[in-house]
């Protein structure tokens, strides 16, 4: 009986050294976890645009040497009506209207653009839009109409494809980041029901404990 008893006792201690290093564990991760929740997301969708007019002209040919005068001249903003659904409420910038209007085929191509950006930064990207627009056509001032006018297109075109692509990136880390957060609030769950378990095991244990020393008291 009492190499039973010994027996039972040091399996009882090695269970409860387990418990005990399990809950240690257990506690650690869940620091880990509310740590990781609590430290604020590195991808932000940015509400300005990242994308600078000087970049998108740089990454388009012609040579800016022999453009350097700047024309003086600055666009009208003509009241004719846009069809462009994507951009009602918000407003056209004079040189980008101007374009706009001079172009009827641009209208639907921007109305395109816009319904791929988010709604708070579409005025945003119709101001840089227009700076493009505003730089672009002062870079081509001296050139050839058609030239000028297809320089300015190519120049609307790089800004959109790079603002769009970096859209669709911040969107994309920002849905990672969502989803990244909720596997932390999955896994805290479930660490804190084993953390849970674990003490109440070690309590049981102790109960015993308490309860064995007792009887083997009485019975001495």
């Amino acid at each position: 009986m009492k190499i039973a008893e010994r027996l039972e006792r040091r399996l009882l201690g090695t269970a409860r050294a387990l418990c005990l290093v399990a809950l240690v564990a257990a506690v650690m991760a869940i620091t880990a976890v509310i740590f990781a929740l609590a430290v604020p997301g590195q991808h932000r969708a940015a509400a300005n645009s990242s994308v600078s007019v000087a970049d998108v002209l740089a990454a388009l040919p012609g040579s800016e040497a022999a453009n350097d005068a700047i024309s003086g001249d600055s666009a009208g903003d003509s009241m004719q009506d846009l069809n462009v659904q994507a951009a009602a409420g918000l407003v056209i910038p004079a040189p980008l209207r101007q374009v706009l209007n001079a172009d009827d085929a641009s209208q639907p191509l921007l109305n395109a653009w816009l319904g791929n950006v988010p709604l708070p930064d579409r005025q945003q990207f119709l101001n840089t839009l227009s700076k493009v627009v505003t730089q672009a056509s002062q870079h081509a001032a001296t050139w050839e109409w058609d030239d000028r006018e297809r320089y300015v297109a190519a120049a609307m075109n790089q800004y959109a494809r790079v603002e769009i692509e970096r859209i669709a990136a911040a969107e994309s880390a920002l849905e990672a980041a969502h989803d990244r957060s909720e596997q932390f609030r999955a896994s805290l769950g479930t660490l804190l029901a084993l953390a849970g378990f674990l003490t109440l095991l070690l309590v049981l244990m102790s109960i015993e404990r308490n309860t064995r020393h007792l009887r083997a008291e009485r019975k001495d």
